[in-house]
């Protein structure tokens, strides 16, 4: 036909959206594996030192289940942003292919994980003072 274009779809765009997925699959064990450790320390916080570290545990379990959730929503959404992408080099579609939300909704999530366990740590310590 006249004015039709054929597109080839090169190997490596396949391997590159592979290549991403595994990225995002580990940044979400990562926060997923960060997220249980604070959790054993909460339950073993609560068990073993008494009535004082109650209340600090407490923060401590809605932190790690609140990046618990992230690291679901991570996995979650990178399987989408895969699927949709190989069905995009699949058809030979234009992009975009990138993903302009997701690094910005981790980069506030772990800020803001890290500035409560920094502000608790700081108040723990003005506390003992």
């Amino acid at each position: 036909m006249p004015g039709e274009v054929i597109r080839r779809t090169e190997a490596k765009a396949y391997f590159a959206n592979e290549r991403t997925f595994l990225h995002w699959m580990n940044v979400s064990v990562t926060i997923g594996s960060i997220s249980a450790a604070l959790s054993g320390v909460a339950g073993h916080a609560h068990r073993h030192w008494g009535d004082d570290y109650t209340s600090s545990a407490l923060y401590v379990r809605v932190l790690s289940m609140f990046m618990l959730a992230t690291s679901i929503l991570i996995a979650c959404w990178g399987g989408y942003n895969f699927n949709h992408r190989a069905n995009m080099l699949t058809l030979k579609l234009d992009g975009p292919y990138d993903s302009k939300v997701l690094p910005a909704v981790l980069a506030v999530t772990l800020v803001s994980s890290l500035l409560v366990v920094f502000s608790g740590a700081v108040v723990r310590l003005h506390s003992d003072s």
